[in-house]
């Protein structure tokens, strides 16, 4: 008799000829696994012809292994027992976090906002290690094996799952004791007449409910691409800067910085949980993702100041609503 090819071996047909020996008759096994008698000899006879041995010696009143049979029966149940344990231990890791959570995010998020939250959601979960990546790049998630991403602005057409968790703007901020020395400006167009950090190049665009659109027009007197180093410009009373709220809220909260042209807004920009998909997300991506979900919501930590007003210090929002 020819052996039979590797490729050829079916898990279903093993499993049904280790039911055979457990329960000691076809009638008993096929009982045991709900398929008709006819179907269970068959399906021994198909795995001794595709094995090409003998492996149980039948009579009209029971069953025996031949010697083959016998370490045949040893191996199967050992193989299947071993599946059994992976498919419980994946159940498990589902059911449970665990394992290492890989996250990506913008260096001010991640520094100001989300190492915060991971720091709370690794008390929760103690399992749960964390890789987290900082950076302003845009990282692909499949090829970095990257499990959570976080990133803020407009999205763009992408097979990413996106989760939304707010909006934000930035904020124009100056030191007090730079507000006592040199005015705090009344119109935009004031900054012109101010020492200005920037970012960037770009022109700064503002939005004001009755006056509508406007666009400064101003020579910064400090330039960076950096928003700790322009937060410490700012706080030592360099100027007048726009930050990003997340970066901006705690030391206005401390006295550090103070809002200024409240009425006038920029556009905000969405915050967003990426993943890759939403089929068979481990059980430490799941529950993550639903951590930071309910932690920023309905009041994300970037959004509201210890008064409850938004942005606008003292009482400025009484003649001015920021919202």
């Amino acid at each position: 008799m020819k052996i039979g090819r590797r490729d050829d071996f079916d898990l279903n047909e093993m499993a049904i000829f280790v039911r055979v020996v457990e329960s000691g008759s076809f009638t008993g096994a096929a009982k045991a696994l709900g398929l008709p008698k006819s179907t269970v000899s068959r399906k021994m006879t198909m795995l001794e012809e595709r094995l090409g041995v003998r492996l149980i010696q039948r009579t009209t009143r029971s069953l025996r292994l031949t010697d083959t049979g016998t370490a045949y029966f040893n191996q199967c149940s050992q193989i299947l027992s071993d599946i059994e344990a992976a498919n419980d231990a994946v159940t498990d890791m589902q059911a449970v976090p665990t394992g290492t959570l890989r996250i990506t995010a913008p260096v001010i998020f991640g520094s100001t906002v989300l190492s915060e939250l991971v720091a709370k959601y690794m008390e929760q979960h103690p399992q749960i290690k964390v890789d987290m990546v900082l950076t302003d790049s845009t990282i692909d998630l499949i090829q970095e094996g990257i499990d959570v991403a976080f990133r803020i602005g407009f999205l763009e057409d992408s097979s990413l799952i996106g989760r939304h968790l707010g909006n934000i703007s930035p904020i124009l901020c100056a030191s007090p004791d730079y507000l006592d020395s040199k005015g705090e400006p009344n119109h935009p167009e004031d900054l012109s007449e101010h020492d200005v950090l920037t970012y960037g190049p770009k022109p700064w665009v503002l939005n004001h409910k009755s006056e509508g659109e406007f666009t400064t027009n101003f020579t910064p007197k400090v330039t960076v691409n950096d928003f700790q180093s322009l937060s410490n410009f700012a706080i030592s009373g360099a100027g007048i800067t726009l930050l990003p709220a997340i970066q901006a809220m705690n030391f206005i909260r401390e006295g550090k910085l103070k809002p200024v042209l409240c009425c006038w807004q920029f556009e905000p920009r969405p915050i967003h949980a990426l993943y890759a998909s939403n089929r068979h997300l481990s059980a430490k991506m799941r529950s993550f993702i639903d951590f930071v979900i309910e932690e920023v919501r309905p009041t994300p930590p970037w959004e509201i100041s210890d008064d409850g007003h938004l942005y606008c210090p003292d009482n400025a929002e009484a003649e001015c609503p920021a919202s």
